[in-house]
């Protein structure tokens, strides 16, 4: 018998979403929801009982309600009155999202770890509610329930197809993205099973034509700005569930351009930066999502930063080593060109450093500081430190970037001095400890003379 190919494979998952009824093993009370807002006569009196014989799940719906994604001017306290301030498809969409994600459908042997993928996922969803909220888009909450679901065709497949997943995840290093790897191994890739189980589950059209981004005939103006804020929030957080992720300089460029696309400004990418790790920590908590420790967020977080330095590394000397070639040549367009593209480039992927980093400092003293100590590492001091070290470098190297980047055409000819950025930034640093050891000093001798 010959093997399956990928296109009998596509063939095969797009009728199994066709016709099977449950397709992600879902609970009761979730069929239950979804059959009750089909009919003609429903009853949103129904679908608060039906949610209510389901603890959990009753749970997590006034969890979210209540929660800072859907900010309402007062507490929302029953399941009725959920149903009636959130709207019945927005309560539909998040009884969908708090039952499939769950780490007992992602099989063992699908290669797949399911700590990483949802992080990964609620980010993805705090991303995309903060960017709709700085883009003041109406009713911001349901892109936070797009992202929740924008990947849900992935759960599906290493559910049902997981032998063929690990396979997936094996073409690492041999093909660009992971939806090349999906559609050589399965002829479809998870973006486009997502859009299919939201038409299957009848999501609101919008919600639906957002999901997966799918290219859909003659779509709305909505439609086109929430499938782009979905694609820009899915840009800027790494892929690392799967390993198949982007060199820092490809995806910072993918993401400049999709939030000029947006007319997204840095100052917003910044803001909405910031805000991500308090909001993911929350959106799981609401969900009942299992993302790990915050121990286990920091040392995720503190590898892209070493990754950050790394590619930063290289950029310095490779700018450095063009600047003389170019100032030995007088080439002054050149050197216009290269400040302005490597300025403006560094300058916003050490902002957003930056602000990851401090707010992962932040939460490591809040614990300390309400005595919480066994929650965080035992070093607690010694990683702080380090934190604050990254950060004062990173601080240095922006007030450098931002110097060089106000430098004119007429002053460039003797700027060669300029450009060696180790030796200033390095003296930035030093009087950055300068004033701090002073700061240290005076405070004692304040609290002494008290």
């Amino acid at each position: 018998m010959s093997a399956t190919t990928p296109m009998q494979l596509r063939d095969k998952i797009i009728a199994q979403i066709k016709d099977d009824s449950n397709l992600l093993s879902m609970p009761q009370s979730l069929y239950q929801i979804l059959h009750e807002v089909d009919k003609e006569d429903f009853s949103p009196q129904k679908l608060a009982e039906i949610i209510k014989t389901d603890p959990a799940l009753t749970a997590r719906i006034l969890s979210l309600a209540n929660s800072t994604f859907y900010q309402r001017f007062s507490r929302t306290t029953t399941v009725n009155q959920a149903v009636s301030v959130l709207g019945v498809s927005t309560v539909k969409c998040l009884a969908l999202s708090t039952t499939v994600l769950k780490p007992e459908l992602i099989e063992k042997n699908s290669g797949l770890n399911p700590k990483e993928f949802f992080t990964y996922v609620l980010l993805n969803a705090a991303t995309a509610e903060c960017l709709a909220r700085e883009l003041k888009l109406k009713a911001s909450e349901e892109m936070f329930i797009i992202g929740l679901l924008n990947d849900i065709g992935l759960i599906f497949l290493v559910h049902h197809y997981p032998s063929e997943y690990r396979q997936v995840l094996s073409l690492k290093g041999k093909v660009d993205s992971l939806s090349s790897a999906e559609i050589e191994i399965l002829g479809i890739d998870h973006y486009e099973i997502s859009h299919l189980l939201a038409k299957k589950w009848r999501l609101p059209e919008e919600m639906a034509n957002s999901i997966g981004c799918q290219t859909i005939e003659n779509p709305s103006e909505r439609v086109k700005k929430m499938q782009a804020t979905i694609n820009l929030a899915r840009l800027m957080n790494p892929n690392n569930f799967s390993g198949f992720e982007s060199a820092l300089e490809d995806r910072l460029s993918e993401v400049n351009q999709a939030a000029d696309n947006l007319s997204v400004s840095r100052d917003q990418l910044d803001s909405v930066s910031g805000k991500l790790m308090s909001s993911t920590i929350e959106a799981a908590e609401n969900l009942g999502v299992d993302i790990g420790s915050i121990e286990d967020l920091l040392a995720k977080a503190n590898q892209e930063i070493w990754k950050a330095y790394s590619t930063i590394d290289q950029l310095f000397k490779i700018r450095q080593d063009l600047n003389d070639k170019l100032f030995k040549e007088e080439r002054y367009r050149g050197v216009l060109e290269l400040k302005n593209s490597a300025m403006a480039t560094l300058f916003h992927y050490i902002n957003n450093a930056i602000m990851a980093v401090y707010g992962r400092s932040q939460i490591m003293r809040q614990h300390h500081q309400s005595g919480q100590s066994e929650i965080v590492l035992k070093d607690l001091d010694k990683d702080l430190n380090i934190i604050d070290k990254s950060i004062q470098k990173i601080v240095a190297v922006l007030e450098e970037v931002k110097e060089i980047s106000q430098f004119e055409q007429d002053k460039l000819t003797g700027c060669t001095e300029a450009m060696n950025l180790d030796e200033r930034i390095n003296e930035r640093i030093s009087k950055m400890d300068k004033e701090q050891k002073w700061f240290v000093w005076a405070n004692k001798e304040q609290v002494t003379s008290d």
